[in-house]
C-alpha cells in the first residue's frame, strides 16, 4: 500500500522529484482549500489533509463540479493506493465529461506504472489521447506513452508519440521539453519527424491523428441490446470503451462496434452517455475482454454493469 507522501510523489514516470510533482498538482487548481490539502499532505500532515478533503466532499451538492474536484483531491491525499484509485475510478466513470476526468486518467496511469502494469498504464493514457485531444495533459501523454513504448522495444510507435509530445508541450514546460529532447536522440528524425519544433504552437495536435487506431463510423443509432436474464441481486461488469455527451456520437461507436462483432450497447439517458460492452459474472472474465480491446488500441477498463 502506498502512503500519503508517496501517492504525491509518483514518479512522473521516473522524471519529476517531490517537488516537481507538488508544482505540477499545485497548478490544477486556484481553490486555497484545496491548495491547502496539498500543502498539509506535503508536510506530512497526511490525516489533516485527508479530514479536510473530506469535510469539502461532505459538503459539495453531489454531482457539482466541487464535488467532482474534492473527490479527485481526496484520492490524491488517499492513506492508501486502494482508496485513491478507488475515487479515480470514480470519476472516470461517473464524471468523464468533468475537466478532472483527465488528471483522474494521469493518475491511474501512473499508479499502473508504479505496479509495472503498462497495459493498463497505456490504457488510460490512450483515453486521455482520444477522448481529450485538446487537454493541457496530451504532451505528458504522449510523453509517458512514449516511455513504456521505448520500454517494451516499440521504437517507431515510441518516436511518434514522443513527436507528439515535442510539437505540442508548451514552451513554458521547460522540464517536459527538456525530457523530450533527452529520449529524442533514440530516434532518427528523418523517419519519425522526431525533431521538437522551436515554436509547438506553430504546429497544432490534430485530434484525428490520435484517433487514428479507432475512427467510429458515422452517426446511426445503434439497435437495441439484449444479454442473458441474471438474478437482479447478482452483481455483473462490464467494459467500458467511451463516453460522449451527445448520443448520436455513442451510438456511432456502439454500431462500429457492433459491425465488428462485439456485443455493444450505450448506457444512459443523459449525458455522459457510456459505451459499453458485454457482461460479465467474474471480473476476470472482464479483464480479460478489456486486455483484447486495449490490445487493439481501443481503450477500454472494467467498471460494475448497470442494472438490466
Amino acid at each position: 500500500m502506498l502512503t500519503t507522501r508517496l501517492l504525491l510523489a509518483i514518479p512522473l514516470f521516473l522524471l519529476a522529484s517531490h517537488a516537481g510533482a507538488q508544482s505540477i498538482d499545485s497548478a490544477l487548481t486556484t481553490d486555497t482549500i484545496f491548495l491547502r490539502v496539498q500543502r498539509l499532505a506535503a508536510n506530512g500532515q497526511g490525516d489533516a489533509a485527508r479530514a479536510l478533503a473530506q469535510e469539502q466532499f461532505e459538503a459539495a451538492p453531489t454531482a457539482s463540479p466541487r464535488y467532482v474536484e474534492a473527490l479527485y483531491w481526496r484520492a490524491v491525499v488517499a492513506a492508501t493506493a486502494a482508496d485513491a484509485e478507488r475515487d479515480l475510478q470514480t470519476i472516470i466513470v461517473d464524471y468523464p465529461l468533468s475537466p478532472w476526468s483527465v488528471e483522474a486518467l494521469m493518475r491511474l496511469a501512473q499508479l499502473e506504472m508504479t505496479r509495472r502494469d503498462m497495459e493498463k498504464a497505456l490504457a488510460h493514457l490512450n483515453r486521455v489521447m482520444v477522448e481529450h485531444p485538446n487537454s493541457p495533459s496530451r504532451p505528458k501523454a504522449s510523453f509517458w506513452i512514449a516511455r513504456v513504448e521505448f520500454e517494451q522495444g516499440k521504437l517507431t510507435e515510441a518516436c511518434r508519440q514522443l513527436g507528439d509530445a515535442g510539437r505540442t508541450a508548451p514552451v513554458s514546460d521547460v522540464e517536459l521539453r527538456n525530457q523530450i529532447e533527452y529520449w529524442a536522440t533514440r530516434c532518427n528524425p528523418a523517419d519519425t519527424a522526431m525533431a521538437v519544433a522551436s515554436s509547438p504552437d506553430s504546429t497544432r495536435p490534430n485530434p484525428a491523428a490520435a484517433a487514428a487506431a479507432f475512427t467510429p463510423a458515422p452517426a446511426a443509432t445503434a439497435p437495441a441490446v439484449t444479454a442473458a436474464a441474471v438474478p437482479a441481486a447478482k452483481k455483473q461488469y462490464t467494459v467500458q470503451v467511451g463516453a460522449y455527451n451527445t448520443k448520436s456520437a455513442a451510438d456511432a461507436l456502439a454500431k462500429n462496434l457492433k459491425d465488428r462483432g462485439y456485443d455493444a450497447r450505450v448506457y444512459g439517458s443523459a449525458a455522459p452517455f457510456r459505451v459499453r460492452v458485454g457482461r460479465y459474472d467474474k471480473h476476470a472474465q472482464a479483464d480479460a475482454e478489456s486486455n483484447k480491446l486495449n490490445a487493439k488500441k481501443i481503450a477500454a477498463f472494467v467498471t460494475d454493469a448497470e442494472p438490466q
